[in-house]
């Protein structure tokens, strides 16, 4: 069985501390164990428990006494803790998962983000990075604290809470039947009167001086002394009576208090008597009606609250559920008291409730329902504080936020203007919390496709921090790149080059040359070269990019891997396709080496490789490998996912090559319908779709139907980018290449010469 050790601030007791638990892979504990405790317990008085062997296997049975009764799990993230078996990614984390416990990862390592976010490991749960800052303005040690408060609650909360309590039972038991300690103080609570009634026990404490006194004092505070009985209670260890036959029983008559043993398993009575001198009759907690008389007789003089009805004790009875804070966890049971204060317009049950379901705080997490208990925090916020009150302005900036997440970037940003406009007439408009909504609201244009929107904010943002933070600043640096991506979004990459280029070199300066930003600028930089057409450029970035990941992270490493496939892209548009090749294969090698054969990223490689086999004139061999990765992927990843009909599009465009149009039109039409279902006609990817097939009909020689998509794809890239998008000239100059491989050269002209004209304008 796995021993549990504990560690608190100031070495104190860890009783009535909220719990964390700390899991990591074996060989990172002695690296990170003390780091994160020390962050932690800057701002959190909490119990971090953890076991004295990574290695050792939890018990089933012993899962819900221990790690069930956490409420949080901090994990270090590693490259061990993502490739090795261990027991931490394997079991603590699922039961986590299965339980809905919050975890927070914390990311130890740069570059695993590729591996973090399968969904095998941390899917799309968000982590906390100590050695990176973002646009956020917020630091670690913060948003470490933000987190914190949104998990566990304070000191002077659980005070409220435990004061909320009618009554204490002090409950006995052996340390090797914990388990049974939750279970029976489940068979308490399941009597609504005795719902307001708390339980101590001694959770994971180890017997000693002032453990004794802190027990007599809990059970002077106590009503009632309840003995768990198990046969474990008639042992002696190393010749001597255990110490719930030695202290706790004995204080307990001493003090003269209402004794109520309770038989767990089956006990030998006499023996029982033998030890435990004057002990009152077993109950069975499985003679339900029996088992309430006698709790009912034992605990007659406790006046039972009738407090029912108010939401302010409701909330309070609720966090001590769903925390366990002296009383068995009960999610089930906090969340429906939490929620019935909340619908009575307590605006602190309110804000556990967005939080519970906008971490997964007990509950899976749900947007939609966060969103909802947002909405209402904003308009009770507004009218009891009035709109430019601090708590509004943070209610309303969750609210855009979570509008976010759900992909409602029109209300986002109509909340985030409104906020924007409040905090600039409160904090000024060079105010870092300012600017840091002004940020957001380009991110919703963004995510609107309002690129042109977003670039004048985010010019706004940049000039507004070189003003008041500096060139050089890191912020400022993160505002010059958000501007140079945004040039290259609408289709400007001539003026997002020389933004990039400064954008590297003060990287370089400020970061170093092997930080991980500097890197994903160089990459930035390389994907400019490649659009303004200079491929060589990019090939010399994307080499040096890849000896520096070598160097940083391993050849093994997934962003390594990442940075290699790029360098076989920059190879393959150079035209040599032999090289390509040889770095395609590579990385599909190692992705078999260090994920396996069927993973997504191996199955992903495989498809590129054979792109280029393609691209060499070997189309047996293309279609063999393209065969292979998709009957792989569908049985992976299912056939709607879009990896499953990028590899299906090439597989289209090999048969193509090879004559057999009517198979290529099979899949160019079965591709452009299962986007055109998911995602809906105006998404990026169904008009791709849609172009390909246009371009299979054009193979095929049905020019009309190839002119007819064509002119469908420049119709919606016009109403959904405008004519002046790189987008939409694209779509326009097929449509003119396919009218002049039909035969109507003039139309085919006078379309040429309208994209020449719209890209002069645009680009001069």
């Amino acid at each position: 069985m796995a021993t549990f050790l504990y560690k608190t601030r100031g070495d104190s007791y860890p009783e009535h501390r909220p719990r964390v638990y700390f899991t990591c892979h074996p060989e990172d504990f002695s690296e990170y164990f003390a780091k994160i405790c020390e962050d932690i317990f800057k701002t959190h008085d909490c119990a971090i428990f953890y076991s004295e062997d990574m290695n050792e296997e939890i018990e089933e049975k012993y899962l819900e006494s221990d790690l069930g009764q956490m409420n949080l799990f901090v994990i270090p993230v590693t490259f061990k803790l993502l490739n090795e078996p261990n027991r931490a990614m394997d079991s603590d984390f699922c039961y986590a998962k299965k339980k809905s416990i919050p975890v927070l990862p914390i990311m130890m390592e740069p570059g695993l983000d590729s591996i973090y976010s399968r969904e095998d490991r941390f899917g799309e749960l968000q982590y906390l990075n100590p050695y990176t800052q973002d646009a956020t303005e917020i630091s670690y040690e913060e948003k470490l604290r933000k987190h914190l408060e949104s998990v566990l609650i304070s000191d002077k909360t659980a005070e409220k809470v435990r004061k909320a309590f009618d009554a204490y039972i002090f409950l006995s038991y052996r340390k090797k039947d914990r388990h049974y300690a939750n279970k029976l103080m489940k068979l308490i609570h399941n009597h609504d009167e005795f719902r307001d009634i708390a339980v101590w026990y001694d959770e994971f404490l180890t017997p000693g001086e002032s453990f004794r006194k802190n027990i007599e004092q809990m059970m002077k505070d106590s009503k009632l002394f309840t003995l768990l009985v198990t046969p474990n209670l008639l042992e002696y260890v190393d010749g001597k009576p255990n110490y719930v036959m030695a202290h706790e029983y004995p204080d307990a008559k001493k003090a003269g208090m209402s004794i109520l043993p309770t038989e767990m398993e089956d006990t030998d009575k006499v023996a029982l008597r033998d030890k435990y001198e004057d002990i009152p009759e077993c109950i069975n907690p499985k003679e339900d009606a029996v088992f309430k008389k006698r709790l009912t007789e034992a605990l007659s003089e406790i006046a039972i609250s009738g407090n029912n009805d108010d939401p302010e004790h409701n909330y309070l009875i609720g966090l001590a559920y769903l925390d366990g804070i002296d009383v068995e966890k009960d999610v089930e049971r906090g969340l429906s008291l939490i929620t019935s204060a909340a619908e009575a317009d307590q605006i602190d049950a309110m804000r556990k409730l967005y939080d519970m379901y906008h971490n997964g705080i007990g509950v899976q997490i749900d947007y939609r329902k966060s969103v909802v208990w947002a909405e209402k925090i904003a308009v009770y916020c507004a009218e009891k504080l009035g709109f430019a009150n601090p708590d509004t302005l943070a209610a309303l900036n969750n609210l855009a936020l979570t509008y976010g997440i759900l992909g409602d970037h029109e209300k986002a940003a109509e909340y985030l203007q409104s906020t924007y406009e409040l905090q600039r007439s409160i904090l000024g408009e060079e105010h870092p919390h300012t600017l840091t909504i002004l940020n957001n609201i380009a991110l919703s244009y963004n995510g609107l496709g309002k690129f042109r929107q977003a670039l004048e904010i985010y010019e706004k943002v940049y000039n507004l921090r070189t003003t008041s933070l500096g060139e050089e600043n890191y912020y400022t640096l993160l505002a010059k790149n958000n501007l140079a991506v945004t040039y290259m979004r609408i289709g400007n990459p001539y003026a997002a080059f020389p933004l990039l280029e400064e954008v590297y070199a003060l990287s370089c300066k400020i970061l170093g040359n092997k930080h991980s930003y500097t890197l994903t600028a160089m990459n930035n930089l390389a994907s400019a070269h490649k659009l303004i057409g200079n491929v060589r450029e990019s090939l010399e970035l994307s080499a040096k990019c890849y000896a520096l990941f070598c160097s940083v992270f391993g050849e093994e490493h997934p962003d390594t891997l990442r940075a290699l496939n790029n360098l076989a892209v920059d190879y393959a548009n150079l035209g040599d396709y032999e090289k390509a090749l040889e770095y395609c294969e590579r990385v599909y090698t190692l992705n078999c080496k260090i994920l396996g054969e069927n993973h997504p990223n191996t199955l992903r490689a495989l498809s590129n490789s054979a792109s280029i086999y393609s691209r060499l004139g070997k189309l047996d061999q293309a279609i063999k490998l393209l065969e292979q990765a998709h009957t792989h992927q569908c049985e992976v990843l299912g056939n709607e996912h879009q990896d499953t009909l990028s590899t299906l599009g090439k597989l289209a465009d090999a048969y193509s090559k090879r004559g057999y149009f009517e198979q290529a039109l099979e899949f160019t039409e079965k591709i452009y319908n299962l986007n055109l279902s998911t995602l809906g006609e105006e998404h990026q990817n169904t008009l791709a779709a849609l172009s390909e097939l246009a371009s299979t009909y054009e193979d095929k020689g049905n020019y009309d139907e190839a002119v007819k998509l064509r002119k469908k794809v420049f119709e919606v890239y016009c109403n959904i980018r405008g004519e002046e998008h790189p987008d939409t000239l694209k779509a326009m100059n097929n449509l003119a290449y396919t009218y002049s491989n039909s035969g109507e050269i003039e139309k085919s002209f006078e379309l040429k010469q309208k994209v020449y004209a719209l890209r002069c304008s645009t680009l001069g």
